[in-house]
């Protein structure tokens, strides 16, 4: 997915892509990798992985991301301090 379609109203769009942190390899005989996160499209993770393993990793993730806006909301709420944080 290009920038530009990235910023775009998502509508019917049938591209889902997550960043993944990671080391990539550009082919089979890359023994360097390149460490990063890039934008990797839901089928590619799903053809490689498998769509059980990536459907559990989804779902761990978003039990994380659940716990983590509690949590920052609740400190929010509690903090006496000015929005620059």
């Amino acid at each position: 997915m290009s920038r530009e379609d990235r910023a775009q109203p998502l509508g019917n769009a049938v591209i889902i892509e997550y960043i993944v942190h990671g080391k990539f390899f550009y082919k089979e005989s890359d023994v360097n990798a390149v460490p990063g996160a890039w934008w990797v499209p839901l089928r590619r993770m799903v053809k490689q992985l498998g769509a059980e393993y990536v459907k559990e990793k989804i779902d761990d993730f978003d039990s994380e991301v659940k716990k983590m806006c509690a949590l920052a909301i609740a400190a929010a709420e509690d903090a006496d301090s000015s929005d620059e944080d």
